[in-house]
């Protein structure tokens, strides 16, 4: 690989630069002359100034004709550009507050010749011209600099998809966790519905519309079923509460308004209720047969 670079640069050492084309663009404050070459320019430049002339060679650099052009400008009148044994000549015919900034691009493929009004005296400017070889190099940007930017764009990218990736993974498992939690009526969740008879109520609750239900007095039978009567608007309900949610009867005259009377109406049930404890395999018969007995009824 490095043989084959410097076959390719033998050429340019020994022959130079040649230039392609040419371009002019006058401006308000200054004219550029901007040179196309061949091959990367890596050749000296050099100004000499002479009055209201000023001379360029570029070393290393050729031309196939002389080139002579008369610009109507405030800044450049006339330009000439011809050959001279192995390098270049140029002759720029300027005011004498006009001065020469050379650069090339970053590449080296094009170099700009500005002429443009110095801030200091027409004298300085000529004394200095005439004792200054220049080479001058456009600014450019470097490519280690690009490098950079282009890093830090990189990384930014990377942490982006990596906040995105950890926001997904956290959103996901979250929809999972509550995905896979049990629906329970808002109005019982600090008791997990892990009571059947609080379930139960629920049920209850939801059915006759939501949070208007009241207990008005409660008895537990046994650890799973409960008897009890809720108030609904103007009705109250006699419900047996446990696995499954029995309505018993419903009152709107003749409401209990004690624990003793609560406990005469139960008596008087007594023969209902203990029909849906018998042991055996008969007990869920019991409560179906009943439910649809006090459903048919009211």
């Amino acid at each position: 690989m490095k043989k084959l670079a410097l076959i390719l640069l033998i050429p340019a050492i020994l022959f130079g630069s040649k230039i392609l084309s040419y371009n002019i663009y006058d401006r308000n404050d200054h004219v550029d002359i901007m040179l196309t070459f061949d091959t990367p320019y890596e050749g000296v430049l050099r100004q000499n100034r002479q009055g209201d002339i000023i001379v360029i060679k570029l070393e290393q650099a050729s031309i196939d004709s002389p080139i002579v052009k008369t610009i109507t400008s405030d800044y450049l009148q006339k330009l000439a550009i011809s050959p001279s044994a192995d390098q270049i000549e140029i002759v720029a015919n300027v005011p004498a507050n006009v001065i020469l900034q050379a650069s090339k691009t970053s590449d080296s493929y094009g170099l700009r010749l500005r002429f443009n009004p110095s801030l200091a005296s027409p004298s300085q400017d000529s004394l200095t011209a005439q004792n200054t070889a220049t080479n001058a190099m456009l600014p450019t940007k470097q490519g280690n600099e690009f490098e950079q930017s282009y890093y830090v764009v990189i990384g930014i990218l990377i942490v982006g998809i990596a906040i995105l990736f950890w926001l997904k993974q956290g959103i996901s498992k979250k929809t999972l966790k509550m995905r896979d939690e049990p629906k329970v009526p808002w109005s019982f969740k600090t008791e997990k519905s892990k009571n059947p008879i609080l379930s139960s109520t629920a049920s209850l609750s939801n059915t006759l519309g939501g949070g208007g239900v009241q207990i008005r007095f409660q008895k537990t039978l046994d650890s799973s079923h409960s008897v009890a009567m809720l108030d609904f608007g103007t009705q109250s309900y006699l419900v047996l509460l446990g696995n499954n949610t029995i309505l018993l009867d419903k009152f709107q005259d003749n409401i209990p308004i004690s624990q003793n009377e609560f406990e005469t109406m139960l008596q008087s049930k007594h023969q209902e209720l203990d029909g849906f404890f018998q042991l055996g395999t008969t007990q869920d018969e019991s409560f179906d047969s009943y439910k649809e007995k006090a459903s048919g009824g009211y």
